[in-house]
């Protein structure tokens, strides 16, 4: 008898380890067991589940753990709805085309109610058809480009796309820094850097339009003197800044990475160029801490850049920082230390939890179907990186954040609202 019950115990055990490894790269066992083994002793009506679809290895791990802390420090505090418990189940998409489509399709078998994901363009797009036929409403946190959102009425974002941002950095280059002559540094063959300068200039032209038009003075207009592609690995950062000060150019959008940045903004403090060029950057590039940690040796270097973190405390010059931004800080320094600054990502994690618990609450219906319904006709919902209401396209139809850097801290300086009209291409 004793060897019949250790031989089951043996038996047991095994199934456990396989299940365990099986499930290994798509979610952990804790994830497992709380779906197919707890699920089995509660009342189903008392828990619903909400899915999370991001890279926690590979070259995308920074950015999706960034975006599930916020999750789950929204998670945190807003973890009922009516008497029902939400939980979490999270997959790992691996940064890769192979192990994502596994993760969401094995993510979807759980049946969750909505599910939030992924960092990535590409992690996204892959999920996109599977979203759309198993009709479940879903959210990416940071993911940009338009097609995952445009076709798919089921997917939405919680960021800007790289035309709205574009938009408001040119909106903040005409309109707050009063610049005449605009430049354009970028790499070659990038489709969400192509978008990114797509909109700025697309805006820039019409804001210089607008302008001569309103005063009759052709003086009032501001024009692009300056394209520049540039080949990361053939970085040329002196030849760079001559065509810079040649062109006069009074801002330069540059969204390039740290290192690039660091050796253009020392070429241009030598060339004196300091104090006579605002350099326009993108969030995701520009407030990591590798990046925050280099502008510190260039600081009379202006910058300036897109950024949905929000940490505008008593500077902000508009009304990005709601309420829910400052709780959204203090938690977030409860929950993972004081000092830590919680990234562009990680608002957006936060924002994208909350945008589903208010469907779900303005539902009264945890059908997938019924919660797409109601996310889809929120309005003006204050949350963490603004005040959101979705376009038909599922994007954010807000303003765009500018913010700069006080020393080691992102603060948000200005709020570009024309932005908001460049929603997608059926808008």
């Amino acid at each position: 008898m004793k060897n019949k019950n250790r031989l089951r115990y043996i038996l047991l055990c095994t199934f456990l380890v396989a299940m365990t490894m099986i499930m290994t790269g798509c979610t952990t066992f804790e994830n497992f067991k709380s779906v197919f083994i707890d699920k089995n002793v509660q009342n189903e009506e008392d828990v619903v589940y909400i899915g999370v679809y991001e890279p926690q290895s590979g070259e995308l791990r920074q950015q999706g753990e960034d975006e599930i802390k916020g999750i789950e420090l929204a998670h945190s505090l807003y973890n009922n709805v009516n008497g029902v418990s939400v939980r979490l189940i999270t997959v790992d998409n691996q940064s890769d085309v192979n192990a994502a489509r596994a993760a969401i399709e094995n993510l979807i078998k759980m049946e969750p109610v909505a599910i939030i994901g992924s960092a990535g363009e590409v992690n996204s797009m892959v999920a996109s058809p599977y979203i759309e036929k198993a009709a479940i409403p879903t959210i990416t946190p940071s993911a940009t480009n338009p097609l995952i959102t445009d076709s798919n009425d089921y997917y939405f974002r919680a960021c800007m796309t790289g035309l709205q941002r574009g938009a408001g950095l040119a909106e903040y280059a005409f309109e707050k820094l009063g610049t005449k002559k605009v430049g354009i540094v970028a790499t070659q063959n990038d489709s969400a850097i192509d978008e990114l300068i797509d909109g700025f200039t697309t805006q820039y032209q019409q804001l210089s339009k607008n302008a001569v038009k309103r005063t009759k003075r052709s003086s009032a207009g501001g024009e692009v003197v300056l394209t520049e592609n540039v080949r990361i690995n053939d970085f040329d950062a002196k030849s760079i800044v001559d065509s810079i000060a040649e062109s006069e150019a009074e801002a330069i959008l540059l969204p390039l990475g740290t290192e690039q940045c660091d050796a253009i903004f020392s070429e241009a403090e030598k060339a004196g160029l300091a104090d006579k060029v605002t350099f326009l950057g993108i969030g995701r590039m520009w407030d990591e801490n590798s990046f925050i940690a280099m502008k510190q040796n260039h600081p009379k270097i202006k910058i300036a850049f897109t950024s949905d973190s929000v940490l505008g405390e008593g500077a902000t010059t508009t009304g990005a920082v709601t309420a829910e931004t400052q709780r959204f800080l203090i938690e977030y320094g409860n929950m993972y230390g004081d000092k830590s600054n919680p990234s562009e990502n990680a608002a957006l994690g936060y924002d994208s939890y909350l945008l589903l618990i208010n469907a779900m609450n303005q539902a009264q219906s945890f059908d997938p179907k019924d919660i797409r319904d109601a996310l889809a006709n929120i309005k003006g919902l204050r949350c963490a990186t603004g005040v959101f209401s979705f376009s038909e396209t599922g994007t954010p139809i807000r303003s765009v954040n500018i913010a700069t850097l006080d020393k080691d801290i992102v603060v948000t300086i200005y709020e570009a609202n024309t932005a908001a009209d460049m929603t997608g291409t059926n808008n």
